[in-house]
């Protein structure tokens, strides 16, 4: 279990295939060899090369002594001596893509190896004697595909070397060969065992690049006898992953006069880079370096250059005797070394001793792999085996996670075997291949097995007896243990460990199951157990008498070993030779599924053993029965294993894992999830009962997987105990699998929840699926277990919001989850640094605060809520019905504090908080329909009320209702809040209460002090103050008319004495009424004051001091217009009545309501027939005026009249409006003056033709009718002109408003996907185009005579909008210093620069800005006659026909049809156009794959509606006869 990507690491591993090659014997006849192409080409230190199949079936063998002897003979040349001792010692091969250019390609297909025309995959083989051969893996492939004879005629040998190899290598980009050799001995210094070595690099082509010869150094001395170690002076080398260096080793001959071994970094023209020194200046070198070869981590990884190191000096025989400690030292590209991994000694007896063979990295570099021998040196025999460990690199330490022996024990073979190789794969950082050799009746094999290790993120273990989240690594021998809800120490620290006999590779801890008995404390209790690399199991207890002690925090004990299994002694109630290929140490993913008293029912994964030529894909699992003694007197315990279930898989098993839901699912007990490779996902039930599993398979394989046998359990809480029959496998439950990929994809069954996430835990007492996202802006999400339930992709509306969860939270780039605690809202994530950090996040908080407020547990809600900062307003939006039945009186029995409920009802507001506090759906069940239970007032209100009578009603018991005793006002401050806080604050009432309460026991004063003055109503006062304010508090005192109130809170405010002491004096002498009078009029409540200034009436004894009286309170009704409540009083007294009515109407007429002031004069009694003539005038009621002359018996003279009427049609306004106005101007003329030649110029202004035909007929006035015809023609032919005017203006302005309305629309798309805010100023285009004049027909009649005829008709132009720039305004700026006058003592203006003048063009407005589409709506909106326009055509057009000017009506007629027909064919092709457009953009949107959104203008609707009225019906039907 690793926390976050550091502690420790639960790592499991299993072997893909085992291969058994027989490499000592005869070679294989060709005719039974494979025809299959070869995949995989084996390598041996004796000199052959095997290509095998994909079923490693031998396709052709190749000899590499053979190469070179046919080299040999054919160049006439002798081997030493040296190289025939040497001859079986290759010990290198690598591959390399050869290249060869189109011109190269057309060559003679001859058998032989030409390496300037060959192309493809090339082997380099390097032997101790010098030899380098090259093989061509496809012309060897061709050869033995036409079952040539010899294989070796695809292979060459390059050349030899005199001298030998001592190493040698391909870069990683197979561009560069480098070699290490010595020169001749005639270049040694005479006297000298040294030799110098020579480092050259070669092409492809095998063209020596560069040449550089090393320092003198001590070479290995050279036996034909294959060691099983690396010789102590032997030359080693590595190259860097990226290719761009090499680190070479050495032991030099002479460095302060003794041998030494240091490590050169050479760039790739072997150019020196570095060399290795100490990291601390003092410039000394590295001791105690050993010849293993080192090796290099990949790019981006901090340490580079790894070296293994002893802690003492080695020479040739100490190197085989003594054990001593060793680590890998690193290399930084300086040289410098900085920091180590230390080398754990895992020897089992102390006459065992370690050697390391090799170590090498991981792709991603946070994976070393140590290969080493172990050698038995008893006097009896020397027995050898090989080791691989594996350490992880987290938080600057090295943990030793995993160990795999080789050794007879383990392997259950005739022999051990020894690691030859270890290699990571190039592709997957987690996949290891390792070569064995062993030997089995005399005969070599060579076997190699490739591992795939899967890393657990985190194992926190939740039921253990003293934590709640236990956090176990694995590092070595040592189990480290940490309880998070005690210690939250980063790794590598720990707060206690237990120390097992051998290096753990794997812990399972046991589950709590459904109605499992709690634990009793001194009980035994085996709650783990772990894997150890030499195949036997430790079980891990706690409790008992036996203690660990191992801890560094005071109450944790972490758990002890109990007892060591040995897999080897095993019962087996199966067939015994179905478990003859069981080997302990391939057992993996170890399970508890079932428990009882004294034993557990375990599950296991194992891949058998292959054999020779045979691959066996598929995985077993067995089930083991494991008792134990109920003894905890004892240190150790007998523990008796039992083989029960032996099954085969369909294939590789990736993982096997407990539900989560062991502890509340029945049917989870005894059942176990698997996962195959492929993703398919597998139930196994206790007894041997495999199926398939409903939740379905996973879209790609998960290394980490969780699943939920029943998500259909809405409580997921332990029940009320049931019969054990009952407690079976539930028929309707739905499984739920959730699965994180080695690409970090989240998977829910077949749906992808997150494409990025680093880790995620499946929590059921919070109901989530929490899973912490990777990229820019990572974030912790809450997905609830019942929404992915019953998830349907195909039909959910709001994909999104389900997988965004419920309140996401961001977190720092790089964490990861470790924890979420089972008992709180509260959850660990790792940082990228490796330190831990608890939070707790809204997701968890929220849930968990309301599942307490549904349950009761207030005092526990709130005390959350107010740390973390919630609302707690929540607890009565929750659900306020219940609140205010139960839940506030369990917060007052609940909450002890008096200071806690007062920041609870401070806290209130009127706002549902559930809007920012979403409720879960499990818990929204339990809460009824939103109903309205504040009726029509606030919820604040409500809620203080409730409050206040909840605190009453116990302060008046005298005990609540959970039994707990209540003095008289210990709720006096909660009371106080709740009237502050109501709307409005009820400050009196609080005031009362204080005053009420001073006569307690608490505020008893000595005597001749007020009990007003005491500290317990003081301090009531000051709390009352810091809710609402001294001097509101000091008003409503005073508004009391209780002054000595009002001096008690003065006492402790900030007001001046002298102040408030004379204004308290002063009042205290004056009468009750008038003292009330100046203190409403001080607290501006002027109704009360002038009740209480007609009430001090009583004082006045004299008609004098009556009207004094009444002209103060006129005054005053006057000032605060106090009419109404002025009527109210004086009912009973006529003439000040009448009085208030007239001075009504005076103040209605000052605030320009002419009409209701009109009304209130004529109402008074007797009537104000002056304020209801001038009420008239102003309001233009005409009639009235002229009947209140007559009352008045008030005579008008002609003048008089007829400038009534010319004032009367001056009146400003819509078309309407003026023809309303001339028609009562001529009425008046008609009526009063008998003016009718100025009565027909007055209709004839107001376009009444037929009216003012009719008057002049009825005053046989001939001259006044064809008047009236005349100018109804001159009309009609202004229309025309006009008419045609805006058909032209609106065909041009429609066109430019197609072309301005499609950039506004491309405007407000990019603003909407740049989040922007759209600046819409389109809300005032019609608010200005109503200003516009469309009465464009209006007449302007001046005086008596009309001048002309043709004045009558001229058309208003539209006007434009105002510029802002033509407001102009003046004002100072700068210091006063600034205004001084300019001399020679000051610099005024002389520094800066001249202001340059502004372009009058500065301000002129953009093409295609909203300025210019207001202009264009404001012109079409002209454009189309509105509704009146076409009415006075509609009568001027009946007229003339009515007059016999036919042609006239019929041109007038021919242009209305006309823009009419323009308006419509514009709008028309327009709207056509524009939908073809729409249409085009978003068929090429779709099939882009975009979105299309249709964007309009908010203006687009009103402008498309735009068509000419229609004629009246009338008109229609008429010409529709004539025409």
């Amino acid at each position: 279990a690793v926390i976050g990507n550091a502690a420790s690491a639960d790592v499991t591993t299993y072997t893909d295939h085992v291969l058994d090659i027989n490499i000592g014997g005869d070679d294989v006849a060709p005719d039974q060899r494979s025809k299959r192409p070869p995949v995989v080409f084996v390598v041996t230190s004796q000199g052959k090369i095997l290509a095998l199949d994909e079923k490693d079936q031998l396709v052709w063998i190749v000899h590499l002594e053979k190469v070179v002897l046919d080299s040999n003979e054919e160049n006439d040349e002798e081997i030493s001596s040296d190289a025939s001792l040497l001859d079986n010692q290759w010990f290198y091969a690598g591959s390399f893509m050869q290249e060869v250019s189109p011109d190269e390609l057309d060559v003679d297909d001859g058998m032989g190896m030409d390496l300037n025309a060959q192309a493809g995959l090339h082997i380099t083989c390097l032997s101790k004697a010098g030899h380098v051969v090259s093989v061509s893996t496809d012309a060897t492939t061709s050869i033995a595909m036409k079952g040539g004879a010899s294989c070796e005629e695809g292979s060459e040998c390059i050349g030899s070397f005199e001298n030998g190899l001592e190493c040698g290598g391909w870069s990683p980009d197979g561009e560069i060969l480098a070699l290490v050799t010595f020169a001749d001995e005639e270049e040694q210094e005479e006297g000298s065992d040294a030799k110098i070595p020579i480092l050259m690099t070669m092409n492809t082509q095998y063209e020596i690049l560069s040449e550089i010869r090393l320092d003198p150094c001590v070479a290995a001395e050279r036996t034909a006898e294959k060691e099983a170690f690396t010789h102590p002076n032997a030359i080693s080398m590595c190259w860097r992953p990226d290719s761009s260096s090499l680190a070479v080793s050495t032991m030099d001959a002479n460095v302060n006069n003794k041998p030494l071994r240091r490590v050169r970094t050479f760039s790739t023209t072997l150019q020196l880079i570095s060399l290795s020194k100490e990291e601390d200046g003092s410039g000394r070198d590295v001791p105690n370096l050993l010849s293993i070869s080192p090796t290099w981590a990949p790019a981006g990884c901090s340490h580079y250059v790894g070296v293994v190191q002893s802690s003492r000096p080695l020479t040739l025989k100490s190197a085989k005797s003594r054990q001593v400690s060793m680590q890998v030292a690193f290399m930084e590209p300086n040289g410098l070394r900085h920091r180590e991994c230390k080398i754990h000694n895992t020897c089992v007896a102390k006459e065992e001793k370690d050697e390391i063979t090799g170590v090498s990295f991981n792709l991603e570099g946070d994976l070393l792999a140590v290969t080493s021998t172990v050698t038995s040196l008893s006097d009896e025999s020397i027995a050898q085996y090989g080791k691989v460990q594996l350490y992880h690199r987290s938080n600057y330490h090295w943990y030793l996670k995993t160990e795999l022996r080789y050794d007879d024990h383990s392997t259950q073979s005739s022999s051990s075997a020894l690691v030859s190789m270890a290699i990571f794969s190039a592709e997957d950082p987690y996949k290891l291949t390792i070569a064995l050799q062993s030997k089995n009746s005399g005969d070599d094999l060579l076997e190699w097995r490739e591992y795939c290790f899967r890393w657990d993120s985190s194992n926190v273990y939740s039921h253990y007896q003293q934590s709640s989240a236990l956090a176990i690594s694995v590092d070595g021998k040592k189990l480290n243990f940490t309880p998070l809800d005690k210690a939250m120490v980063p790794p590598p620290m720990y707060a206690g460990y237990v120390e097992l006999p051998a290096p753990v590779v794997g812990i399972t801890s046991r589950p709590s199951f459904y109605h499992d008995l709690p634990s009793q404390d001194g009980v035994r209790k085996i709650g783990f157990v772990a894997t150890m690399s030499n195949g036997k199991l430790a079980m891990l207890q706690s409790g008992g008498k036996v203690k660990n002690g191992n801890t560094m925090i005071h109450g944790f004990d972490p758990p002890c070993l109990a007892a060591t299994i040995d897999l080897q002694t095993i019962n087996c109630v199966v067939g015994e030779s179905e478990t003859k290929s069981l080997q302990a140490t391939c057992l993996r993913d170890l399970t508890i599924i079932d428990t009882d008293d004294n034993s557990y029912t375990v599950v296991a994964l194992y891949s058998p053993q292959a054999t020779q030529n045979q691959h066996l894909n598929f995985d077993n699992l067995v089930e083991m029965k494991i008792s134990w003694g109920d003894s905890s007197e004892t240190e150790q315990v007998d523990v008796d294993v039992t083989i029960t279930e032996l099954l085969q898989l369909e294939s590789r098993a990736l993982r096997i894992v407990n539900w989560t839901d062991t502890e509340y699912a029945p049917g989870a007990r005894g059942s176990a999830l698997i996962e195959l490779n492929d993703g398919m996902l597998l139930e196994y039930n206790q007894g041997g009962t495999i199926e398939t599993c409903e939740a379905g398979p996973l879209l790609e394989a998960c290394p980490s997987i969780a699943g939920i046998f029943d998500a259909h359990s809405n409580e997921i809480s332990a029940t009320d105990p049931i019969d054990g029959s009952e407690a079976c496998h539930d028929v309707h439950s739905q499984r739920l699998v959730v699965g994180l990929s080695s690409r970090y994809r989240l998977y829910c069954g077949e749906r992808l929840l997150s494409s990025a996430s680093s880790s995620f835990e499946v929590s059921l007492s919070h109901r989530f699926i929490t899973h912490v996202t990777i990229g820019s802006r990572p974030h912790l999400h809450f997905l609830p277990i019942e929404s992915l339930r019953d998830f349907d992709p195909f039909t959910e509306s709001d994909n999104h919001a389900v997988l965004d969860g419920y309140e996401p939270r961001l977190v720092e780039r790089g964490a990861r989850l470790v924890s979420i605690f089972p008992s709180r809202p509260s959850l660990v994530l790792q940082m990228p640094r490796g330190n831990l950090e608890g939070i707790s996040p809204r997701g968890l908080v929220l849930p968990y605060v309301m599942s307490k407020i549904q349950n009761g547990e207030i005092h526990e809600a709130f005390d959350i809520m107010r740390r973390q900062r919630v609302d707690l307003n929540l607890i009565v939006d929750l659900n306020p019905s219940n609140f205010l039945s139960c839940v506030a009186d369990q917060l007052i029995c609940q909450i002890e504090k008096i200071d806690s409920i007062n920041l609870f009802i401070s806290s209130l507001i009127d706002v549902d908080s559930t809007f920012k506090y979403p409720v879960p759906s499990w818990i929204r069940q339990g809460i009824p329909g939103a109903t309205n239970v504040y009726g029509d007032d606030s919820k604040v209100n409500v809620v203080c009320r409730k409050m206040r009578e909840l605190m009453l009603s116990v302060e008046k018991d005298g005990i609540t209702s959970s039994g707990k005793a209540v003095e008289k006002g210990h709720f006096l401050l909660p009371i106080l809040s709740t009237f502050a806080k109501e709307s409005p604050p009820k400050v009196e009432e609080a005031l009362s209460l204080i005053k009420d309460s001073a006569s307690s026991a608490k505020a008893k004063q000595s005597k001749g002090k007020s009990v007003l003055i005491s500290e317990y109503v003081q301090s009531s006062i000051q709390y009352l103050a810091f809710l609402s304010d001294y001097e509101l508090i000091f008003n409503t005192a005073l508004g009391m008319y209780d002054f000595d109130l009002a001096k008690a809170v003065a006492r402790h405010s900030q007001m001046d004495p002298k102040v408030y002491l004379p204004m308290l004096k002063r009042l205290r002498e004056l009468p009750i009424s008038l003292a009330c009078f100046d203190v409403d009029v001080k607290l501006k409540r002027f109704e009360s004051a002038l009740r209480h200034l007609v009430a001090s009436s009583s004082y006045n004894e004299t008609d004098e001091e009556m009207a004094n009286h009444k002209n103060k309170c006129m005054s005053f009704i006057e000032e605060h217009s106090l009419h109404k409540l002025g009527l109210e009083l004086f009912q009973e007294d006529a003439d000040f009545y009448r009085s208030i009515m007239v001075s009504l109407g005076e103040r209605m007429l000052k605030e320009r309501k002419s009409e209701e002031a009109l009304t209130i004069f004529l109402l008074a009694d007797p009537k104000c027939l002056d304020g209801g003539k001038r009420a008239a005038r102003d309001c233009g009621d005409w009639k009235a005026y002229f009947a209140c002359c007559a009352e008045d018996n008030e005579t008008l003279s002609t003048d008089q009249v007829t400038n009534l009427a010319e004032t009367i049609s001056s009146k400003f306004g819509n078309m309407k409006d003026k023809s309303d106005a001339f028609a009562s101007a001529a009425r008046i003329l008609q009526d009063y003056c008998q003016d009718v030649g100025y009565a027909v110029d007055m209709l004839i202004s107001g376009h009444l033709w037929s009216e003012g035909r009719r008057v002049a007929h009825l005053h046989n006035r001939p001259d006044l009718v064809k008047k009236c015809v005349d100018a109804s023609v001159t009309y009609a032919q202004t229309c025309i002109d006009d008419l045609v005017d805006r058909a032209s203006t609106f065909e041009t302005t429609i066109a430019r408003y197609a072309e301005v309305i499609e950039l506004r629309r491309n405007a407000i798309k990019e603003a909407e996907e740049a989040g922007a805010e759209i600046h819409d100023d389109s809300a005032s285009m019609f608010s200005m185009a109503s200003t516009i004049s469309n009465t464009s027909l209006s007449s302007s009649a001046s005086g008596r005579s009309m001048g002309s005829v043709g004045s009558v008709g001229t058309v208003a132009s539209v006007s434009t909008v105002i510029s802002v720039g033509a407001t102009s305004t003046f004002s100072f700026t700068g210091d006063v210093d600034n205004m001084k006058h300019k001399s020679k003592f000051n610099k005024i203006g002389r520094d800066k620069k001249k202001k340059q003048k502004k372009s009058r063009n500065s301000r002129r407005r953009k093409p295609g800005g909203e300025e210019e589409l207001t202009e264009l709506v404001a012109t079409l909106t002209h454009g189309c006659p509105d509704e009146y326009y076409v009415a006075v055509i509609s009568s001027t057009l009946i007229f003339l026909m009515q007059s016999g000017k036919r042609s006239m009506a019929e041109q007038l007629l021919d242009s209305y049809t006309s823009i009419e027909t323009v308006v419509l064919k514009l709008q028309t092709e327009r709207l056509d156009k524009d939908r073809k457009k729409q249409e085009e953009i978003e068929r090429s949107t779709r099939m882009e794959g975009g979105i299309y959104q249709l964007v309009q203008h908010p203006c687009e609707n009103d402008i498309d509606a735009f068509r000419c009225k229609p004629l009246l019906e009338t008109v229609t039907k008429v010409f529709s006869f004539l025409l």
